[in-house]
């Protein structure tokens, strides 16, 4: 691959390289705000960068455990 693409991976180096399988990167792909990627012939290429900005944004805050009120005397 030229210097173009050096920030680039398939889909399938791209899943192996957050460790899930290449069906969970299709679907991240495919949910609305998904994913983004590129495509180069039939090629899906993930811009690297781009990756780690979209799945830090998918980050979500445990809730809060609500305490039982307590009684004043």
């Amino acid at each position: 691959m030229s210097k173009i693409f050096e920030d680039f991976l398939d889909l399938d180096a791209f899943a192996t390289d957050v460790k899930r399988h290449p069906r969970t990167v299709r679907r991240w792909i495919d949910k609305p705000g998904g994913l983004p990627y590129s495509k180069v012939g039939n090629r899906i290429l993930v811009h690297v960068p781009t990756a780690r900005e979209w799945l830090l944004g998918q980050m979500h805050n445990r809730p809060k455990i609500a305490h039982k009120a307590t009684k004043r005397k």
